[in-house]
C-alpha cells in the first residue's frame, strides 16, 4: 500500500486526506531501474533488496523492504528530474490508468470514473496542478462523461469546472489541442444538466477567430490518449 499526502511540516500539519493506491515489488523494481539508468548519480547512495523466491512475508524480509521503498521515494519527492522521468510518471499512473481504460473498453464508465478520480487524487499531490500528467487525467475524467452518453453528466461536472480553470493559465501547444475537445465536451454536459452554456460556445468561437481548429476536432477521449505523456 502506497500512500502520498502532502504535509505541512514546519508548521504540523498532516494531510487529512492521502491518496492511497497498490504497488507490486515490481512496480518499484521498474521504478528504480528506470531512474537509475537515466539518473544514475542521483541514485548512487539507494540500495534496492534484491528479489526473493522464498520468504517474500517474512517480516524482517518486508520491514526492509518498505524501508527502500521509502527511501526511494523521498528521494523522488525531493527531486523533480527524478519526478518528471517517464518511469516515475508510470509507476504513479499506469496501474490506475490500464485498469480504467479497460473499463473504458467494457462500457463501465462508472467504475472507470471512481478509478480515474482515485489517480488524480494521487497524482495531484505528486505533480503541479497544471501538469501534462495531472491535466490528462483530469480530462479523462470529464471524457467518461462524454463517452457514457451523458449518464455521468451530474458526477462529473464539478470534474469539468475544475478542468476549466486549470487550463485558464495554461500555454502550452501540445495541451492546447486537448482544450478544444474538452470545450466541446463540457458543452455537452452543460447541455445535458441545462446549464447556460453561452460563455463556452463564445470561448470556443474565440479560439476560432484566433485560427484555432474547433470543428471536425476528435473526441476528449481520443485526444487524451494521443497526447504526448511525458510530463
Amino acid at each position: 500500500m502506497l500512500q502520498v499526502r502532502q504535509d505541512q511540516t514546519d508548521s504540523r500539519i498532516f494531510d487529512p486526506d492521502p491518496a492511497n493506491v497498490e504497488r507490486r515489488y515490481t512496480h518499484f523494481l521498474d521504478l528504480y531501474n528506470g531512474l537509475k539508468k537515466e539518473y544514475p548519480a542521483l541514485l548512487n547512495n539507494l540500495s534496492f533488496p534484491r528479489k526473493m523466491l522464498m520468504g517474500n512475508f517474512d517480516p524482517n524480509l518486508i520491514s526492509t523492504r518498505c524501508s527502500a521503498f521509502e527511501s526511494l521515494l523521498n528521494l523522488i519527492a525531493s527531486e523533480s528530474r527524478l519526478r518528471n522521468a517517464p518511469a516515475a510518471i508510470a509507476f504513479f499512473q499506469d496501474v490506475e490508468l490500464n485498469e480504467a481504460k479497460k473499463l473504458i473498453d467494457e462500457g463501465k464508465f462508472d467504475q472507470a470514473l471512481s478509478v480515474l478520480e482515485t489517480s488524480f487524487k494521487l497524482l495531484n499531490k505528486v505533480y503541479t496542478d497544471r501538469s501534462r500528467v495531472v491535466l490528462s487525467v483530469l480530462c479523462r475524467i470529464v471524457a467518461c462523461a462524454g463517452s457514457s452518453g451523458g449518464a455521468l453528466a451530474g458526477p462529473v461536472e464539478r470534474w469539468a469546472q475544475l478542468a476549466l480553470r486549470r487550463y485558464e493559465a495554461v500555454s502550452d501547444s501540445d495541451l492546447l489541442l486537448i482544450y478544444v475537445p474538452l470545450l466541446h465536451t463540457c458543452i455537452s454536459i452543460w447541455e445535458t444538466l441545462g446549464r447556460d452554456k453561452s460563455h463556452l460556445i463564445e470561448e470556443l468561437n474565440g479560439l476560432r477567430r484566433n485560427g484555432m481548429k474547433v470543428d471536425s476536432v476528435p473526441s476528449l477521449m481520443e485526444a487524451v490518449d494521443n497526447l504526448n505523456p511525458t510530463n
